[in-house]
């Protein structure tokens, strides 16, 4: 049933995340992240997603998120393409959702959604986690979702997902960072975890090609009917001002002012 909520949740805080047991694979993986981000010019941060308390932030092998408790979904996901990545195609979708076992107070559930209008939208896409299985699989935990309507998940949405893939190949390495918007307090939520209905979903994104940088961004409305992504583009600028969130922060300033206050290389 589909409730209004101000946002006032009846659990305790993310206090902490539990480890999981890594193979060699994905250490290996974990550590090519590492030297990717120590390799970009740096200032005073040293990550290029949003700050957040540690408390909410949730690292899974392939993307990182910040759990939000009160809204029973991700303020943000981050996570970086490739074009070996986009290309190699190992793994097929698993459609296994479930609850996210890092979130210790408990992320959203599948019958959340059930009969509520609302499809399971991905914040970091499956078709993105294809090249391997474990982020396939990883890819469909609920803290990963937040309900969209069927005709924006399957429409706009999906069309833009299609063309990050595609942009993804263009640089050596593509970073995405995704989440919802809301612009106000009180807001439509769904289950009995309340999980709260964006107003928007936003998708920023900051391309690297030899020691040159892109940015683009998007906050298109949660809502069914919507064909062509362009009309919602935005400058990252502009994406911080609506969101709240300061976007790929490690960059020195040099490169990530003027790189935030245009739209980059992206056709």
């Amino acid at each position: 049933m589909l409730e209004y909520s101000n946002g006032n949740p009846n659990r305790p805080k993310n206090i902490f995340f539990v480890p999981q047991t890594l193979s060699m694979k994905n250490i290996i993986e974990r550590f090519f992240l590492i030297v990717l981000v120590m390799l970009l010019p740096t200032a005073t941060k040293a990550q290029l997603w949003p700050a957040t308390d540690s408390a909410n932030l949730i690292s899974h092998t392939f993307y990182t998120l910040s759990y939000n408790e009160k809204n029973e979904e991700a303020d943000w996901v981050f996570y970086f393409l490739t074009p070996e990545r986009t290309q190699n195609k190992v793994a097929s979708r698993s459609d296994n959702f479930r609850p996210d076992p890092l979130v210790v107070t408990g992320s959203a559930e599948l019958s959340d959604y059930r009969n509520s209008g609302f499809d399971r939208g991905h914040l970091c896409p499956a078709s993105d986690m294809g090249f391997d299985s474990v982020a396939m699989s990883e890819s469909f935990y609920m803290s990963n979702m937040c309900p969209q309507y069927p005709g924006f998940n399957r429409g706009v949405w999906k069309s833009l997902e299609e063309q990050v893939r595609v942009w993804s190949l263009q640089f050596d390495t593509l970073f995405v960072i995704t989440g919802p918007v809301f612009y106000s307090n009180t807001y439509l939520h769904i289950g009995k975890n309340k999980v709260a209905v964006p107003d928007a979903c936003f998708k920023v994104l900051l391309g690297k090609k030899d020691s040159t940088y892109s940015t683009i961004g998007f906050i298109i409305p949660n809502v069914n009917g919507l064909k062509n992504f362009w009309q919602f583009c935005v400058t990252i600028d502009e994406a911080e001002a609506k969101t709240g969130f300061d976007f790929f922060g490690s960059l020195d300033d040099n490169i990530e002012i003027p790189v935030e206050e245009k739209k980059g290389e992206f056709n």
